[in-house]
């Protein structure tokens, strides 16, 4: 399905019709509106169908009792020029540069993160380094496993004992299942930094040598990262967004499809459409166009949800990283930021707050727990870690995230392929998106896709 993933000019060629085809962006998300600001840089009539009554997606700023917080850690990195500057762009002076590096809490110390060989010697101890050191040498030197898991892959590239202690439990519970079971796209960038160049670099230039593979330097806007989706949709021109409108059904000849069913009344008529949807419901809105064959593909696709704790806090500041991962099973969460440190305007003056995050299914108690009872658990777990005393706590506030993240278990890749595959027929048809895709992308990614997606239209357009 390469041709439908990437807006190819033969797919896009062929929908085109007119001087000015009529695009349906579907889904207003990162993916959905950095589509729309693109096609309006470039000139092209489109419309954008959002189901929810807010744009954003989960790149959103909550505002509650004078705090502000996202709806995740969320960062943009500089790794592709070009979108960093149409971010800049949009923000001006309110896109700040930071560089606040990771950590992982471990037995009550914090270690770097990405992994840093003399910080885990400090961190672990002589002799369980010693052992951890003998582990990472007798897989660096075992036959490569066959298996192509992310467990396989931690194991080789750190040893039993690290991979453990920092990788496994924390994706375990990130992504509730085994780790036996995850592909290895799930490590992100967490399989590099541990290696005999990075150690002896430290050894001789101390802490000047980690900036090269701790990941701290990044853009973060000073009201929020939802400053980006907002900006995306002034960009867009709010007369281009329709909020609350669901897509409930797709009229289609087997090989284009014709108009949309909106809120389960409306009858949009459409020429071609980009959808930044959830892929599995896409493939529901098409089931009758699509063989029976991929209709297991398609249930086996599933996503991981994300309860939001922020907990408020009567004091200064906490914390002086970016982020502090929990790969400890007896502490919920798996990731806490303190949102202040990327922005002084994210908190009231003199007070701060963490932002919590515990994954889960929708099946999962802590899903459907009341809301003071979470923030009570989440200030009792981090009381631990010396970070506040009880008299600082002033409260809090809870939100749930639906389909956080695709979950991408082994032989996710050729499932979702062969969905992608099936869905190519619809010519007139492009998929966007980190839940369009299925895989996992960053702000970065999303906006160079909707720029080359645009990009082939636009010439497509002009080879018409």
């Amino acid at each position: 399905m390469a041709e439908s993933i990437s807006g190819s000019e033969h797919h896009i060629a062929n929908s085109v019709s007119g001087q000015h085809p009529r695009l349906m962006i579907l889904g207003g998300g990162p993916a959905g509106l950095a589509l729309g600001h693109f096609a309006r840089k470039a000139g092209l009539e489109f419309q954008l169908m959002e189901a929810s009554s807010r744009f954003g997606g989960n790149a959103t700023t909550f505002v509650e009792n004078g705090f502000r917080f996202d709806s995740g850690a969320h960062r943009l990195h500089d790794r592709d020029k070009a979108m960093t500057q149409e971010v800049k762009a949009l923000l001006g002076d309110d896109l700040l540069e930071c560089n606040i590096p990771s950590q992982i809490y471990h037995d009550g110390n914090f270690v770097d993160f990405p992994l840093s060989p003399l910080n885990l010697i400090r961190a672990l101890g002589v002799p369980a380094s010693v052992r951890a050191l003998g582990a990472f040498i007798s897989a660096r030197m075992s036959r490569r496993s066959a298996s192509q898991s992310f467990e396989m892959q931690a194991i080789r590239a750190y040893g039993r004992d690290i991979a453990d202690r920092f990788l496994l439990r924390y994706s375990a519970k990130l992504w509730g299942l085994p780790c036996s079971r995850l592909c290895p796209s799930v490590s992100g960038k967490r399989l590099q930094g541990l290696d005999l160049r990075t150690f002896l670099l430290e050894a001789f230039r101390g802490r000047s040598a980690k900036s090269a593979h701790l990941d701290g330097h990044f853009y973060y806007p000073r009201h929020g990262f939802g400053m980006i989706t907002e900006g995306l949709a002034a960009s867009c021109g709010r007369e281009r967004l329709r909020a609350n409108a669901r897509v409930t059904g797709m009229q289609h000849d087997g090989r284009r499809i014709l108009s949309l069913q909106i809120n389960g009344e409306e009858t949009v008529p459409v020429e071609r459409i980009i959808s930044t949807l959830p892929l599995p419901l896409m493939a529901r809105l098409l089931a009758s166009g699509l063989p029976a064959s991929i209709r297991d593909d398609v249930a086996g696709l599933k996503f991981r949800n994300v309860v939001l704790v922020a907990l408020y806090l009567n004091k200064p500041s906490v914390t002086k990283v970016g982020s502090v991962y929990f790969s400890d099973p007896d502490f919920p969460m798996t990731r806490v930021y303190e949102p202040r440190n990327r922005s002084a305007a994210m908190a009231p003056a003199g007070q701060t707050m963490l932002a919590v995050e515990i994954p889960c299914n929708a099946a999962d108690e802590v899903w459907r727990q009341d809301d003071a009872e979470l923030v009570r658990l989440v200030a009792d777990k981090l009381k631990v870690c010396g970070w506040f005393h009880e008299d600082e706590v002033l409260g809090g506030c809870v939100k749930r995230l639906p389909a956080a993240y695709p979950v991408l278990e082994e032989g996710i890749r050729e499932r979702v392929q062969r969905i992608m595959d099936a869905l190519s027929r619809f010519e007139n048809l492009t998929i966007l998106g980190r839940n369009g895709e299925f895989r996992y992308t960053h702000t970065h990614d999303m906006l160079r896709a909707g720029h080359d997606v645009v990009a082939a239209l636009v010439q497509a357009q002009q080879q018409t």
